[in-house]
């Protein structure tokens, strides 16, 4: 089979012998036509559905449906069909040329609902480009595609609308060049589909709910504004939808959940959405479960499955569920809750005419479009915080009260200056929220830092239960007695701001002590560190401010090898509370939370005894593990956050050198020391959920450390007080961290003990 139907009737007269006396002719797309996407967003390829990489295809010519003489169709091998205009077309499935997913086994005219549509996954703020291939034909001057597209929205906001742009190889509208030597939309071909709505099912019949849409009869459209080379796409205006999800293209993070009921035991297929969500309007609400002739029949199904009568179903569609049929739909496993994803979908249906293509490709661009206070986002996190914030202002289901309120601060945020209006956004969120664990992080380093560079027993070879060396180098014995430390210091550090965070200062007191005893027979020793930490962080821009609390248990070993060698492991456990203020609309919201932190660390340095001084390489490893539990805040009204527990890791490797000086001629044995190292940090990013109180959290993810440092530190040792049975030795040392996003400060005076 065979048809011809050469697009030359939309062609102007000049054009038409143009191309009838040259060779010029027009381009159809490659099998496989994809050159390459970028931008925010991805084609969606799952090979378990039969869609393999690269997610999309072109099929040209080729047909494998024929009638079956009783009004319906047969499905034979492919053949070939020749149609290259679609303008008088009344049916998509008597299309031969199209653009859909990556499927091998299905073609433009396979059944409804086989999986053909390219899902396309919008990810972020900026326009997605999706660019490809065309091959030159002698055959036809211009060439029709029908596409199955479905675009979804993960970008993090509530999409106003989206538009499609047909670019040349050079990024320039398709509508600057003569038609024929373009890829332009053919407008005329709507009867097959020319648009997006949501998926059937949940508005208007077909889908996976059959007969019925289950929030509305009609369907779901997008406005429409067309041109040749630009399709733009606006507002939602099912009646229905509007009610319960406003006129915009909500977000992946913005669905409800759904009750979805297996209705016939086949887990392979997708089931039946019987209840959702709907926050705003109390909990768990019925949709339309069947037409008027088939509901009867739906809800005695729905009531033997549950083993109750039909009438304890209390249904009405559009009302709430009576929680009893909750508890028992949860507590049977032919029932889960579940996101009803469709709601983020919407599917698309253009043609396509392909002309004579300078350069072999088209680009077909989707730029999403934000509300005002979205696309002013001054970065990714502000763009994820504003689009939470216009979700509760303007998503109806989440109304608690609240949205006008919510409205109003948008548009005075609005009217105020770039500067002041990225500050405002930022006060509405926990911009700070990482503060917590890096309070915890800096009060268990100092921690590290006092056990490490404590060493009541002699650092090094000599006299062995002095700080400090003059005897002779050979020696390694040990006291056999107790020894003991304790140490006071204060440490200022500062975090830059980074994705997820507006930056902070931590400032902290913290105090140590410590017993160890030496191990007979071994040049060793164990101990235990009890410490304590209060100190805060501020927040900058003026958002708030942390205090915290916390304890510490550590304990500690440390041996000699060799001629200058000493290892030291720790191990430690730290408990914390914390007490928050954030500004947020001129009022404080204040939270009160408990956290704690495991760490570890290991060191080893090497010191070569050259006389007074003494020097050497040394290398470290710190990990420190820390969460911080949930917390919902008080005092600032609509303002106040449910913040969802916090863990975070960081590992610290250091490599340096290290060197003493044994202080000569003078009255007591004293001694300075100095290191400088190299420190890589590193740390998981970190996912923070919060949410204002009664509405759905948002996860925000928070850069982790990873930064280049250089430390560098100095000390002093000096014997107070000696004798037989007692020495008593001052300690004093500063600590710094340089890095491009972190620095910290650190200096701490102690004693140190022979018993």
């Amino acid at each position: 089979m065979k048809v011809i139907n050469y697009k030359l009737g939309t062609v102007a007269p000049a054009a038409i012998l143009a191309l009838t006396c040259s060779a010029s002719w027009a381009d159809t797309f490659d099998t496989n036509p994809l050159i390459g996407t970028s931008g925010d967003g991805l084609i969606f390829s799952d090979p378990a559905e039969g869609v393999l990489e690269p997610g999309l295809k072109a099929v040209t010519f080729t047909q494998t449906r024929i009638p079956d003489g009783s009004g319906g169709f047969t499905y034979v091998d492919p053949f070939e069909t020749v149609v290259t205009d679609f303008s008088t077309l009344d049916s998509r499935g008597a299309v031969p040329n199209c653009l859909m997913a990556n499927n091998p086994d299905i073609y433009c005219d396979s059944e409804g609902g086989s999986g053909k549509r390219i899902k396309t996954q919008l990810t972020g703020r900026n326009p997605f480009d999706i660019t490809l291939r065309t091959t030159a034909s002698a055959d036809h001057p211009s060439v029709d595609y029908f596409t199955f597209g479905k675009v979804s929205n993960f970008t993090g906001a509530r999409m106003t609308g989206f538009s499609l742009e047909l670019l040349d190889a050079d990024g320039n509208p398709m509508g600057q060049l003569d038609p024929s030597n373009a890829v332009l939309f053919n407008l005329d071909a709507a009867d097959i589909g020319l648009g997006a709505r949501l998926p059937d099912g949940l508005f208007g019949a077909g889908g996976q709910e059959g007969e019925v849409g289950f929030f509305s009869d009609g369907r779901a459209s997008l406005a429409l504004t067309a041109s040749d080379d630009v399709l733009t796409f606006g507002a939602l205006s099912n009646e229905d939808y509007v009610a319960n999800f406003g006129t915009g293209f909500i977000d992946n993070t913005m669905t409800p959940d759904g009750l979805f009921w297996d209705d016939n035991n086949d887990p392979a297929d997708e089931a039946a959405l019987v209840a959702w969500n709907n926050i705003a309007g109390g909990g768990w609400t019925y949709g339309t479960l069947g037409t008027d002739a088939d509901i009867d029949a739906r809800l005695a199904e729905l009531a033997s499955t549950l083993g109750v009568d039909v009438a304890a179903l209390g249904y009405v569609d559009g009302q709430l569920v009576p929680s009893e049929i909750v508890a028992l739909a949860e507590a049977n496993g032919l029932f889960e809750v579940a996101e009803v994803e469709d709601l983020r979908n919407a599917n698309l249906n253009y043609t396509m005419t392909v002309g004579t293509v300078d350069g072999g490709e088209v680009t077909l661009r989707i730029v999403p479009v934000f509300a005002p206070i979205v696309s002013g986002a001054q970065d990714d996190y502000q763009f994820q915080l504003a689009g939470y914030f216009d979700a509760a202002a303007n998503l109806p289901y989440w109304d608690l009260g609240n949205a006008a309120e919510y409205q109003a601060a948008i548009a005075d945020i609005m009217a105020l200056p770039q500067s002041e209006r990225a500050t405002a956004l930022n006060s509405v969120g926990f911009s700070y929220a990482p503060a917590f664990s890096s309070l915890g992080l800096e009060a268990a380093r100092n921690q590290v830092s006092t056990i490490t560079s404590s060493m009541p027993w002699g650092h090094h070879s000599g006299e062995v239960d002095a700080i400090s060396s003059k005897g002779n180098a050979n020696s390694w014995s040990m006291h056999d007695g107790l020894y003991g430390f304790a140490a006071v210091g204060g440490s200022q550090s500062s975090f830059s701001p980074t994705i997820g965070s507006v930056g902070y200062d931590i400032g902290l007191v913290s105090v140590t002590a410590g017993i160890e005893k030496h191990i007979k027979g071994a040049h060793a020793s164990v101990g235990l560190a009890v410490g304590a930490a209060s100190g805060s962080a501020d927040a900058y821009q003026g958002l708030g401010e942390i205090d915290t609390d916390g304890f510490s248990l550590t304990a500690f070993t440390r041996a000699k090898f060799g001629q200058g060698g000493l290892v030291q492991a720790l191990v430690g456990y730290q408990n914390l509370t914390y007490d928050s203020s954030r500004y947020v609309m001129g009022q404080t919201a204040t939270g009160s939370t408990d956290g704690s932190q495991t760490f570890a660390a290991l060191k080893l340095d090497y010191m070569k005894d050259m006389g007074a001084f003494k020097l050497g390489p040394i290398a470290s490893l710190e990990y420190y593990s820390g969460s911080v539990d949930a917390f919902t805040e008080t005092g600032a009204g609509l303002w106040n956050l449910d913040v969802a527990e916090q863990s975070a890791d960081t590992l610290l490797a250091s490599v340096g050198v290290r060197g003493e000086y044994q202080m000569p001629n003078t009255a007591t044995d004293s001694r300075m020391t100095g290191s400088l190292e190299y420190t890589k940090a590193s740390g998981d990013d970190m996912v923070v959920q919060s949410g204002f109180v009664g509405l759905p959290g948002r996860s925000f993810t928070v850069a982790g450390m990873d930064d280049d440092m250089v430390n560098v530190s100095f000390g002093f040792e000096s014997v107070l007080s000696s004798n037989a049975s007692r020495k008593v030795a001052f300690q004093g040392g500063y600590r710094g961290s340089f890095g491009s996003e972190y620095d910290s400060q650190q200096v701490q005076v102690g004693l140190n003990i022979r018993f």
